[in-house]
């Protein structure tokens, strides 16, 4: 294991491919959870919209209800 480190520590450009072998994954880890936090508030939107339509729903049906029983 020491052998390996010190034969990096000597090729830059061994030691330059380690450095990037580090980075890709935590440059794709963010690529990924920028897309999974867009995704999210995209779905978020869509089901606040969704939530608001049956609430408006709910509310038209319980004052037809209450004009019926008004009306009787």
């Amino acid at each position: 294991m020491i052998v390996v480190w010190s034969g990096l520590a000597s090729d830059v450009g061994g030691v330059a491919l380690f450095l990037v072998w580090l980075v890709i994954p935590l440059l794709y880890l963010v690529a990924v959870g920028r897309r999974y936090v867009r995704q999210s508030q995209e779905n978020a939107q869509v089901a606040v919209r969704a939530r608001d339509e049956v609430c408006q729903i709910r509310e038209e049906h319980r004052e037809g209800s209450h004009d019926l029983d008004a009306g009787e």
